[in-house]
């Protein structure tokens, strides 16, 4: 048999495959898929959706001169007669639920005024003027300071020492009336502001910082320690505790006349490190801010 240039080979009947031909486009096919892939990664790391990693939100620091750190702290620093009551100061947690109905009337009554008692013509069976401060006005004063969730009870007779007088008088004997849907109220008394002199206070507290948190809600805090003195003849020891209960010990003084302690009384600034902070969280009720909750914690709780 004769072969001419151009004839292929036959095996077994069939044309003998090319080889060389498919590796060439399996080949082709591979650097495709590979610059392909190169030019998606490229592309996406400069022009896809970069993931924004959201920072998170922190509190601010206010100035403790600050309008409304002032107005707070002198909320829960309040007490009839000049002298703070101590509720703050005694109880580790303080939160609406732990007022009773009295001490919820005597947080509300720091807002009012002397305008909010209208003179009725009546008088009470001592022949004392009646005045009227409606139940509108207590419940806005309730919610001032407690905000919109307070609940309380009118069923009670409040006697109250005002911050100003009418007829020369401040100390209001509140009950209320459900004919005029307010509290009568008579003025019968005078209590002015105590001046201690005491040598030793109960307790030496000073506001140290104030924040405004991402919910717009504040946070203050307060550090405290609480003093005592024992008396023997006439030289005292005094003592200093990082709480009300006189359970944790920060300093004795031994040895003290009085002429001593009132020359080099106690000075909160030098126990700050180990003095407890009280912490008041003031939330927002329709832009108001109002007391929602305090606690008193011991350095290293």
């Amino acid at each position: 048999m004769n072969f001419k240039i151009g004839d292929e080979i036959e095996e077994n009947g069939k044309p003998k495959e090319n080889k060389g031909h498919k590796l060439g486009i399996i080949i082709v096919i591979i650097i495709a898929l590979f610059c392909g892939i190169t030019v998606f990664l490229i592309s996406n790391a400069f022009f896809g959706k970069k993931e924004v990693k959201e920072e998170p939100e922190v509190s601010s620091p206010l100035s403790l001169t600050d309008e409304n750190v002032q107005i707070l702290y002198n909320y829960v620093t309040y007490g009839t007669n000049g002298k703070r009551n101590d509720k703050f100061i005694t109880e580790s947690n303080v939160n609406l639920s732990s007022f009773e109905n009295k001490e919820r009337f005597y947080y509300a009554l720091q807002f009012a005024q002397v305008e909010d008692f209208t003179p009725t013509d009546k008088k009470d069976s001592q022949g004392r003027k009646i005045y009227n401060i409606s139940s509108s006005k207590i419940k806005e004063y309730m919610q001032r300071f407690f905000g919109g969730a307070v609940t309380y009870s009118n069923n009670i007779v409040i006697t109250y020492p005002f911050s100003f007088r009418i007829n020369g008088q401040n100390v209001g004997i509140m009950t209320y009336s459900e004919t005029t849907d307010g509290f009568d109220t008579v003025f019968d008394g005078l209590e002015e502001k105590e001046e201690s002199d005491k040598i030793i206070e109960p307790y030496y507290a000073e506001l140290t910082a104030a924040f405004k948190e991402p919910d717009g809600s504040y946070r203050l805090e307060e550090k405290i320690v609480y003093a005592d003195a024992q008396k023997n003849g006439d030289i005292y020891t005094v003592f200093i505790y990082k709480d009300y209960a006189h359970t944790s010990l920060i300093e004795t003084r031994p040895n003290q006349t009085e002429e001593m302690i009132r020359q080099n009384p106690i000075d909160i600034k030098y126990y700050k490190e180990k003095a407890s902070t009280i912490t008041y969280i003031f939330k927002t009720n329709n832009s108001v801010l109002y007391f929602d909750s305090s606690t008193i914690k011991q350095k290293g709780d």
